[in-house]
């Protein structure tokens, strides 16, 4: 079963958003998504994921592109075994 985890990091201070942020990634199970809410383009997460992951264990997918806020969806993929 799919599940949807809602996380929005603009009221986190900066220092402390990347941490939780991949934390909560890292708590996902196989096919559970990642619905994040930021205040400036994410793709540092997709690169991380992608180096540290591969591109074969997660989708990531803009719903909204801002100029003030950002949304993406980030779905760990059943492939997904840690790397």
């Amino acid at each position: 079963m799919s599940a949807t985890v809602l996380l929005d990091v603009r009221p986190v201070e900066p220092k402390d958003r990347f941490d939780r942020i991949m934390g909560a990634y890292e708590s996902l199970g196989s096919d559970q998504t990642l619905e994040l809410t930021v205040d400036h383009d994410p793709k540092c997460m997709y690169y991380t994921l992608r180096a540290t992951r591969g591109e074969d264990a997660f989708s990531f997918e803009y719903l909204e592109d801002g100029p003030e806020t950002w949304r993406v969806r980030v779905t760990k993929t059943a492939t997904s075994v840690g790397a």
